[in-house]
């Protein structure tokens, strides 16, 4: 297998996606990130205008591989989505940074499976975002605190809580700050803040989220 040693990795996902310019401005910042296409993230190849590393998928949306570039096929009888299973090679081939875009849009099992694996890459020492056109996702495990910075094109940020209860939850840095604060899943309060300096620190003691950050559509 092929080794990936510190590259980061790009996963096209095959969720449709008709504004993909934040995909040409992510590879023009990341030149030399490995690309993945899984299954009918095929589809985003030609408007981008460029070749993947590796195909990942069984095939079965219609979407059949071609050209010399390596393909990994699996059965479409399998355990997991080809979008993780691409997550988890190009883990084993050894990136510990990977970007999933063309992954929110079309199906929500398809949105909320996506976004789960930010979770599974921390658990296995992996730092996963999700990408699209107006936001990016990211993991915060319970006691990590997480910078989130100003000054670029997300206005906002919102901390969703993946467990039941965050637990003394700490923002520094914000428009609305907090302490010790604590945060249902079932009432969330903690969407549409704002950093106000260089960055905000986000931490809770118990509890997993997502930290989402964002910003409005263009009309």
């Amino acid at each position: 297998m092929e080794t990936w040693q510190g590259s980061e990795a790009l996963i096209l996902s095959g969720a449709p996606d008709n504004d993909i310019a934040y995909v040409k401005e992510f590879l023009v910042e990341h030149p030399h990130v490995k690309i993945v296409c899984a299954d009918a993230g095929l589809r985003h190849l030609q408007p981008l205008g460029v070749s993947p590393d590796l195909l990942v998928g069984d095939f079965d949306s219609g979407f059949e591989p071609s050209g010399t570039c390596e393909i990994i096929r699996l059965i479409p009888e399998k355990d997991d989505t080809d979008t993780m299973h691409a997550l988890e090679v190009v883990m084993e081939r050894g990136c510990q940074t990977v970007w999933i875009a063309c992954a929110t849009g079309g199906r929500l099992d398809h949105l909320l499976s996506n976004l789960s694996l930010c979770e599974y890459a921390a658990k296995h020492g992996c730092a996963c975002y999700i990408l699209d056109a107006q936001n990016l996702v990211q993991f915060m495990p319970a006691g990590q605190a997480v910078h989130v910075l100003g000054n670029t094109v997300y206005r906002y940020f919102s901390i969703i809580p993946l467990d039941k209860q965050l637990q003394g939850l700490r923002i520094e840095g914000a428009k609305y700050p907090v302490e010790h604060a604590t945060v249902d899943r079932s009432q969330i309060y903690t969407v549409s803040n704002e950093v106000t300096g260089n960055a905000a620190i986000v931490q809770a003691e118990s509890g997993s989220a997502l930290v989402i950050c964002s910003k409005d559509r263009k009309n």
